[in-house]
């Protein structure tokens, strides 16, 4: 379908109003933020995440011992989302310790049923499987190794940086005329 003049004068002045409001000083300013932020961001996000999943891939050679578990329930209200509760005791070198992580990067859980999945077939008394740290026998898991959540934690920096770099583009682009 043809454009008619009409058309073209409409999509100018829409174009004229979206690059207006863009080189508006607080627009400016919300971009420029947003780039730092993001910029800021990846360092941070990238050290600690990547601290995560190194713990993750090195827990898969820890070696194990038998332990008790104490506690396996679904902790949260909803709120401010649900987590996996357990407590567990094991013995290493006739020291005995007491671990609450099911793995390295236990976190928070939109719905209850996510909780409910990661303490799976864990009842309170039973004997289980400890992983511990070697170097540290204080820091133990249940499941060892990095799966998918760890492996997916590392894109978390990469996204900031292209959000940052998305954001900077947009700003550069929209430099006010002089």
């Amino acid at each position: 379908m043809p454009v008619t003049g009409d058309d073209a004068s409409a999509h100018h002045k829409q174009t004229t109003l979206m690059s207006d409001e863009i080189q508006s000083p607080i627009v400016r300013f919300g971009l420029s933020l947003g780039v730092l932020l993001c910029f800021l961001s990846v360092p941070v996000s990238g050290y600690f995440l990547t601290q995560i999943f190194i713990q993750a891939r090195a827990s898969h050679d820890w070696p194990s011992v038998e332990g008790q578990l104490l506690r396996a329930q679904v902790g949260g209200n909803g709120a401010h989302g649900f987590h996996a509760d357990v407590s567990y005791r094991y013995e290493v070198n006739g020291q005995i310790y007491n671990g609450q992580r099911v793995r390295t990067s236990d976190g928070e859980y939109k719905i209850r049923d996510g909780a409910k999945q990661a303490i799976r077939g864990l009842i309170a008394g039973q004997r289980i499987t400890v992983y511990y740290d070697p170097h540290d026998p204080s820091e133990s898991v249940l499941e060892p190794g990095a799966g998918y959540q760890e492996y997916a934690l590392l894109g978390v920096p990469v996204i900031l940086l292209v959000m940052g770099a998305g954001l900077l583009i947009r700003l550069r682009r929209t430099q006010p005329s002089r």
